[in-house]
């Protein structure tokens, strides 16, 4: 469990992000990944899933018995420094993580139903923005 937990903290540094910034990440909280990563607790299989999807590495990568020095190099991860300057402000504050926590559940979706949600999204949206459109005072 320990070496699990020096696993994920060393490639959570690699990544140079926080804590706070898994937490929010994976909808874990940051005590509960901070225990991890002590070896004080041992992940669920599904929070391991989300901790690995965070880091951008493979599940599997936890599991093996791999040296740790054998982490997967910068290049192939695309991060929180890849995004807009917009999002990255978005994902670090705290009012956010239900957000995010939501959007983890809908990335598992199978195909039909992550359309269905993202229509349903995109035509809340369109009716806000009409009825923006009409609360305009001329």
């Amino acid at each position: 469990m320990e070496k699990l937990g020096y696993k994920i903290r060393l490639l959570r540094h690699k990544r140079a992000l926080t804590q706070q910034e898994i937490a929010y990440r994976t909808g874990i909280s940051t005590p509960h990944i901070s225990s991890i990563e002590r070896g004080e607790r041992q992940p669920s299989l599904e929070y391991a899933i989300r901790i690995a999807e965070a880091l951008g590495v493979p599940v599997g990568y936890f599991a093996d018995n791999a040296e740790v020095s054998t982490l997967p190099d910068a290049e192939s991860y695309q991060g929180i420094v890849d995004m807009p300057g917009y999002l990255q402000s978005f994902i670090t504050r705290e009012s956010a993580q239900p957000y995010l926590a939501m959007a983890h559940r809908v990335s598992r979706l199978d195909e039909t139903d992550y359309n269905m949600i993202c229509a349903m999204i995109e035509i809340m949206a369109q009716r806000k923005r009409l009825k923006n459109f009409t609360d305009i005072e001329i």
